[in-house]
């Protein structure tokens, strides 16, 4: 297509000519709207966390975590970012890293939850006090491997 005669709007000749290559590109190389995959389902938190915990009781406990911080993310969408549900998750994934021997992320997911469940639950809640037992765990171990490096270096 040629630009109008008598010197006409050269920009407006531009754009159609681009316009009509951008139509003609988009049929050629775009893949038919029938042929594209449905989008993905995404996951509830829910979802997520039973597919942690399946992981869990596989002794899969870094995929676990995975999965557990993936049910985070959507809860906390879903829920609020203080839920109970959101504590229990983090509880969880405190456990697998406490499995790993990873103490200091065990510690961050341990101490978030336990925030969460006195917050909600209150400090007498059976919840609150099995994250609190969680917490002593963690540096009960820490303790022991501090004492076992003394006596060795007596």
């Amino acid at each position: 297509e040629a630009p109008p005669e008598g010197g006409g709007n050269l920009r407006a000749s531009i754009g159609g000519w681009f316009n009509k290559a951008v139509s003609h590109v988009s049929e050629v190389f775009a893949p038919e709207v029938e042929d594209a995959p449905p989008p993905k389902k995404q996951l509830s938190g829910r979802a997520y966390f039973r597919k942690g915990q399946r992981k869990a009781e596989k002794c899969e406990f870094l995929k676990a975590v995975a999965l557990y911080n993936l049910a985070l993310v959507r809860q906390r969408e879903e829920l609020d970012e203080d839920h109970v549900d959101c504590a229990t998750t983090l509880n969880e994934i405190g456990v697998c890293w406490m499995m790993l021997g990873e103490r200091y992320p065990a510690m961050t997911a341990f101490e978030e939850a336990l925030y969460i469940r006195q917050k909600k639950l209150g400090v007498g809640a059976m919840e609150t006090a099995e994250t609190t037992s969680n917490i002593w765990q963690v540096l009960h171990e820490e303790r022991s491997e501090d004492e076992q490096m003394v006596d060795l270096i007596e």
